[in-house]
């Protein structure tokens, strides 16, 4: 079989198009083989609902397809763009199918959500085939990752762009020769083996029926443990030995007493257990209501309930991501501009701060003394004025440094870089850095 001509190419794209980017589609799961990644996708307006998007990277004969049932089931492989792809972009929407006619048979697939942006370059190109993937999240620095070394390259020639072919061959037959060549073994087959290709939803339906069922079991022990404590008589026992002490006591209530003990102690021992299990009993009543609200709602599995699922993912994704740049570290505002500053707490902070900035924030420390790290991040060229940098290093000298030091009042020297002229020292655990090219403040307190 070979690799997809331009014009194949183009018309396959098309056909992604209509079948994903039309369909609100989202990418649930990321699996890898030696030669390539399979992309699971849910499409909640169009049946089948799952399907599964390939990218066959081998060198020769790379190859881009779609199918409703999972190819390469049994010849998973771990790859470093595998665990890229389902750390940063599980539970994105795709967005865009892009051909980029320019340089040949390329492909880009934009994925996103609210604050993340995700860009998947597939290069189709015999013997230089190539997955680059490309993660913005809000403000940080761009990664990327490739499955072999990116290499340049030219623009295709126009005559090559414009050439027709006699005999292209269509979608389902190339679809087919692949299947063909690389020997895949068939969903159904492969169920028959005993091998998991249950969709997104078959396999979130048997967890959360594995779910109910847990926490059923958890349900049926707290009600027993709601009988046990209500039946205990540490009470009765309490009122008892305030009134006849150890005589005419009921063999039954023998377990209750300590008589090695005094009656007063016996009579304060009880009335504190009655006391722990009527506490004990009020928690287990209120767990009991919470677990069998959770079973309730829980109940419902249809495929609907799991498109709600999915949506409520995405938008969790999108507030985690928020969370681990402004929640984390101390933050301030600065100006009509709408710049941001922010600061660590640790000095494992201090470095992810430095490391997830751009080479044109700013850089703020006490000059020749301990401090946290505090980054102004600003757009390419943006200007900052020198009233907006005295407010951050003022900041920085109240917040960095201890209650007692700055209500002495005084000077303080701060120098303020850009981050492209710092460098953490490695190995250091301290959070140091070497610099150059510094500006210096004077804040007085």
């Amino acid at each position: 079989m070979k690799t997809p001509s331009f014009i194949e190419l183009k018309t396959l794209v098309e056909y992604l198009k209509e079948e994903l980017t039309s369909a609100d589609c989202q990418l649930q799961e990321v699996q890898t083989t030696e030669d390539g990644v399979v992309l699971t996708l849910y499409r909640f307006t169009k049946d089948p609902r799952t399907v599964y998007l390939v990218f066959d990277l081998d060198r020769p004969f790379p190859f881009l397809g779609l199918f409703p049932q999972l190819p390469w089931a049994k010849i998973k492989k771990t790859k470093p763009v595998g665990l890229f792809l389902n750390a940063h972009a599980k539970n994105l929407n795709l967005d865009e199918i892009q051909l980029v006619s320019e340089l040949g048979r390329v492909v880009c697939f934009k994925l996103s959500n609210d604050s993340r942006h995700c860009q998947l370059e597939f290069r189709l190109i015999p013997k230089q085939p190539n997955l680059i993937v490309r993660l913005q999240e809000g403000r940080l620095k761009e990664k990327s990752i490739s499955w072999y070394p990116v290499l340049e390259l030219a623009e295709a020639d126009p005559a090559y762009l414009s050439q027709s072919e006699d005999e292209a061959r269509s979608i389902p037959f190339m679809m087919n020769q692949w299947m063909a060549r690389r020997g895949v073994v068939r969903a159904s087959s492969a169920e028959k083996k005993g091998q998991d290709g249950s969709s997104p939803y078959d396999k979130w339906k048997k967890q959360r029926l594995k779910d109910i069922e847990k926490k059923t079991k958890a349900l049926e022990a707290i009600e027993k443990q709601i009988v046990h404590l209500e039946s205990d008589p540490w009470s009765e026992v309490g009122e008892y030995l305030k009134v006849h002490g150890f005589k005419n006591l009921k063999p039954e209530w023998s377990p209750f007493v300590n008589f090695k003990k005094s009656v007063s102690e016996n009579i304060q021992q009880c009335f504190e257990k009655a006391k722990s299990s009527r506490l004990k009993s009020q928690g287990a009543w209120l767990r009991r209501r919470q677990l069998q609200s959770e079973i309730q709602l829980m109940g419902d599995v249809s495929e609907l309930q799991f498109e709600q699922h999915l949506k409520k993912q995405t938008a969790n994704s999108a507030k985690k991501v928020e969370r681990s740049v402004e929640g984390r570290y101390r933050k301030l505002g600065v100006g009509e501009q709408g710049l941001v500053c922010y600061m660590g707490k640790t000095a494992l902070d201090n470095m992810n701060l430095l490391r997830q900035s751009k080479a044109w924030d700013y850089w703020i420390h006490l000059k020749d003394f301990p401090s946290a790290h505090a980054i102004l991040h600003r757009q390419k060229n943006q200007s900052v004025s020198d009233q907006e940098l005295v407010k951050c290093a003022t900041w920085l000298v109240k917040e960095g440094l201890s209650e007692q030091k700055t209500q002495w009042g005084g000077k303080f020297s701060v120098v303020v870089v850009e981050c492209r002229h710092v460098r953490p020292i490695k190995g250091d655990k301290l959070g140091r850095v070497t610099y150059h090219e510094a500006r210096e403040l004077l804040i007085a307190l």
